[in-house]
Formats: C-alpha cells, structure tokens, sequence
C-alpha cells in the first residue's frame, strides 16, 4: 500500500505527541504577550519535528500534508536564499534564512499533535479562552479608554496581555477562528455572544489600521463560511445577528477620543494632498518610495531579508523623518508585504510569493467542501500573507512565527480526515 495512503492506525500510535502534543501547540499564543518568549514554543516544536523525522521517518511523512508544507516553504524561501549573494547585510540576512528552516520541522509536530479529533477540541478552547482574556484586558486597561475597572492585583496581568506587541495584529488575524468558536459553542453558551463586540473594540482601541482591515477581511470570510462552508440553517440570521452587535461595538467605539482622532486621520486618504495622505498612512509614503527605488535598482533577487533598514539612508531624502533621530539606520521595513518581499527578494521572490498565494487559495477553496475548523484555520493563514497587507515585517520573527504557526494548523486541519467534520464541543 502506498504510504501517502496508509490510515492513521498504520502508521501512528497516541504516544505522547498526541496526548500533549496540542498543548505545547496551543502554548504558542498563549506565549505571545511575553516579549520573546514566544519563540520558545516554536523551537521546541521545531526540535520535536526534526526528532520525528529522525527517529520516526515513515510515520512523520506518511498521510500527512507534507508535500503542500513543502511546497508553500520551498516558495518562501527558495528566494531568501537567492538573495545572499547580493544581500546587504549577509549576516543578518543569512541568520534570518537559516532561521526559517525551523518552520517545516515545527509544522511536522503539529500534524501529528492534532491527529485527533479531540486535541482539535482542546487546542480550540485554549484559543478561545486566551484570545477573550487577551481582548477584555485591552478594552478594560486601554490607555484610550475609561474603563480602569480592574483590582490593582489584576491590573499587572492584564497589562501583560494588553500591552502585547501587535495584539491588534495578532487578535484581527485571528478573528474568523475566535469567530467559529463563538458560533461553534453558541448552542451550549448563548452568553458568549457578548463577547464579539468586545473583541472587535478591542482591535479598534488597538489602533492599528492594518489590524482593522485584517478585521474586515475576517469578517467577510467568516460569512463566506456560515453560508457556503457550513450552510448554517440560520446563517443569515447569524450573519446579521453578528453584524449588529458589529455595528454597535464600533457606534460604541467611535464616541473614543482616540479613535475619532485616527478616523480624522485616515479620511486625509481621499484627500488628494500629500501631507494628508502621508500623515493618513502613518508617514508610509516615503518608506515606500525608497521602497520602490530600492526594488528598481536590485530587481532580480534584492537586498536579501532584513536588509531594508541597511540601505535605506542611502535612498532617503535630507528632510526624511525616518532619518533625522538616527541618520545611520531606517524603518525596518517598507511596511507593505508585496514591497518587502520586491525590496528584500526580488523578482525571484514576488513570483514565489504569487506561486504560494495562488497554491494556498485553491487548497483553501477546497476546504470550503469540509465542515469544520478548517475553512477558518484557512482564513486566518490568508490574512497572514495576503498583499493588501501593510502590518509588521513578513521576514520578523514575530509575525514569521504567526504565519507559519497559522499555516502549520490550516494544513493540518484540511488534511487529516479525523477533524474533516470535527463539529462535536
């Protein structure tokens, strides 16, 4: 029989990354809020993919969604390892490409920690749970809002969590998985439908307009699941349901200050003016220019990854903003996924990273046939890389953690046919 078609008692036993294997994979957001700490989780499932690999090299490969894994990391970073040659900054680009080899081997442990139907239960509570944690302790401790309601010895827990470098980010690439799980569990606890609006505030005290547009794309795509996905009895209902306590969290938002103010800001898109446009995009629009330079003059394979803020005061202007504190170092990055990946990568790169959207959006038009987690897990793994993006550095650690992590678990979840109707809470 060929191994690509061996059931899951052929080649696996529940050993103990079954057992607890969800835990340590659920472990990764819950580490988020805690500077770097997340990074241990994914070495450590990067250590226990390559020991499956080593020890277990015909169960770790056998009926698993090895091959798409491959595919979709072979295109990342098959372009990041081009790009050495030319790279700017060698050391730092190639420390940043070796890094990323740890993500193939992490994803390995997590097909096999969410074998069953039940570790996708567990790991699907703990995202739930931290994600609601995560988004009441930023709405209640907000520096923008007035809701300081918490005791003082709750107060340092919730600052860990809602002072989180890119919780908006992180919370709004996330959302139609926390959406699925309310929807999931509404038959058991109706109360949970207060939590939406909570969370979607939460994203808009964040204030991070990328984040709010992540948002959006959520939403539109966890009603693409409700209807066609899982052609809920009541999914307009639902959908509509759902879309006025939106409303009401955001008219609720808006009476904020701080929102108001980069509301005003943002309107200076339409405005025609350059001033408002700069000022509207957060002051992108020279980041992007120098941008657009860089990537016309290292067209083919780039400046190699991590290396924009090398160059950049070669390109920028006197009067660049970027440059005045400190004219030796720029931004980090061009802050626009599709100008990252031209600038740091190339041609080469644009068309891996084209290759690997298109892959990812026909398997995840196939998932739409299954009921279940994995039309959601899709989802969340788009929004991680899709262009429109302008959020943090697509080669950065963190958000390189979040996608691959995301794209781990989406993987898994369409693949193994023992959650392909995980409907059972």
């Amino acid at each position: 029989m060929d191994k690509a078609h061996l059931p899951i008692s052929e080649f696996s036993s529940l050993d103990w990354t079954t057992r607890i294997g969800w835990l340590l994979v659920g472990s990764f957001p819950l580490a988020l809020p805690f500077r770097n700490l997340f990074e241990l989780p994914m070495a450590i499932m990067a250590i226990c993919g390559l020991w499956l690999l080593v020890t277990k090299p015909l169960a770790s490969t056998a009926a698993l969604p090895i091959k798409p894994l491959a595919v979709i990391f072979v295109g990342i970073w098959l372009p990041m390892l081009l790009s050495l040659p030319d790279a700017l900054n060698v050391s730092r680009s190639t420390q940043t490409t070796l890094a990323f080899l740890r993500f193939p081997l992490a994803g390995l442990f997590v097909f096999h920690a969410l074998r069953t139907e039940q570790a996708w239960h567990k790991l699907q509570i703990i995202l739930g749970v931290a994600l609601s944690i995560t988004a009441l302790c930023l709405v209640l401790q907000s520096e923008h809002g007035s809701l300081h309601i918490l005791p003082v010895a709750l107060s340092k827990l919730a600052d860990i969590f809602s002072h989180q470098r890119g919780v908006g980010h992180v919370l709004a690439v996330l959302s139609p998985v926390y959406f699925y799980w309310i929807w999931r569990t509404r038959q058991w606890h109706r109360w949970k439908w207060v939590l939406l609006p909570i969370y979607v505030v939460a994203i808009l005290f964040a204030g991070a307009r990328a984040a709010w547009i992540m948002l959006m794309v959520g939403i539109a795509l966890f009603a693409i699941q409700i209807t066609y996905v899982e052609k809920a009895k009541w999914g307009v209902r639902i959908i509509l349901v759902m879309g006025v306590l939106t409303l009401v969290a955001i008219g609720g938002a808006l009476q904020n200050p701080f929102l108001k103010a980069r509301i005003e800001q943002t309107s200076g898109l339409l405005s025609g003016n350059y001033a408002a446009i700069d000022a509207a995009t957060s002051h992108r629009l020279p980041i992007w220019k120098v941008a657009l330079q860089v990537t016309r003059d290292h067209w083919i394979n780039g400046i190699g990854p991590r290396g924009f803020r090398y160059i950049y005061p070669e390109y920028g202007e006197k009067d660049d903003p970027f440059l005045v504190g400190n004219p030796d170092e720029g931004p980090t990055h061009p802050h626009q996924l599709l100008l990252e990946v031209a600038t740091e990568t190339g041609a080469i790169g644009i068309v891996g990273y084209l290759f690997v959207l298109t892959y990812f959006a026909r398997r995840m038009v196939r998932s739409a046939k299954q009921s279940g987690p994995a039309f959601a897990f899709m989802s969340a793994a788009f929004i991680a890389i899709m262009p429109i993006n302008a959020h943090m550095a697509f080669y950065a650690s963190f958000w390189a953690c979040i996608t691959w992590w995301l794209m781990s678990l989406s993987l898994a979840a369409t693949h193994d046919p023992s959650v392909e109707h995980a409907n059972r809470w």
